[in-house]
């Protein structure tokens, strides 16, 4: 059944035998406290976003579900569920494993915690992202013509991920974003010389843009990301 949130495309089931994302169409916060529990000895995750690491479950739902998910039209966040383990308080189909987003329609961002990176999670979470996103509407799809992937240069495994689901790099954005308090805050950014008229604690962000258009995917993109969910 295809049900509607504050997002600009329709939101509809998306699950496999191995991970579920489960979308926000009820604006509930039951992942939220297995998220900010499973994120919370790990700050490395937010070393490339702007926001977090986060104090408590309750600056999180505020910060990034309340203030970010839940105002935007072109935002669908899911709790991703791991089918594999046994089910759990959040969900009766497994444990969180992680998150992921559909941002700006067509932009994807990932956060699976250290436990699950490298295994099926992942790989499950985004291939069943990119089917509903290009796969046509006849076979259940949006039929959208570009999915998108950003990345900062340094995080490697963010890129290496992208590339191995077919993703192709299009070029870099350099200065795309403003790190506000970079270095006190944990932050990665450029590493390069700030401009002298401005804030020098602010560091400057570069993003590496991939990208999997319409034609890539039918040009063979999509059976890379099917063989990869069939292991």
């Amino acid at each position: 059944m295809v049900t509607r949130i504050d997002f600009c495309f329709p939101v509809k089931e998306l699950s496999d035998d191995l991970v579920k994302p489960r979308d926000s169409q009820e604006k509930t916060n039951k992942h939220a406290g297995p998220f900010f529990r499973g994120s919370k000895d790990h700050p490395e995750l937010f070393r490339y976003m702007s926001i977090g690491p986060f104090d408590s479950e309750k600056e999180f739902v505020s910060v990034f579900i309340d203030d970010f998910v839940n105002t935007k039209s072109s935002v669908a966040c899911f709790a991703i569920i791991d089918k594999k383990k046994s089910p759990s308080d959040a969900d009766n189909e497994g444990e969180v494993a992680g998150m992921v987003s559909y941002m700006a329609a067509s932009e994807s961002d990932i956060s699976s915690f250290p436990p699950y990176q490298r295994t099926h999670v992942t790989t499950h979470a985004i291939g069943l992202l990119l089917h509903y996103a290009l796969d046509s509407p006849v076979e259940g799809g949006l039929g959208l013509r570009r999915m998108q992937w950003l990345a900062d240069p340094p995080n490697k495994a963010s890129l290496n991920a992208a590339q191995r689901l077919g993703f192709h790099l299009e070029g870099i954005l350099r200065w795309n974003k403003i790190v506000h308090d970079a270095d006190s805050r944990g932050k990665v950014h450029n590493g390069r010389e700030r401009p002298p008229y401005g804030e020098q604690k602010d560091g400057g962000r570069d993003t590496a843009y991939l990208s999997i258009c319409w034609d890539d995917w039918l040009g063979g993109k999509r059976e890379i990301v099917d063989k990869l969910m069939a292991r």
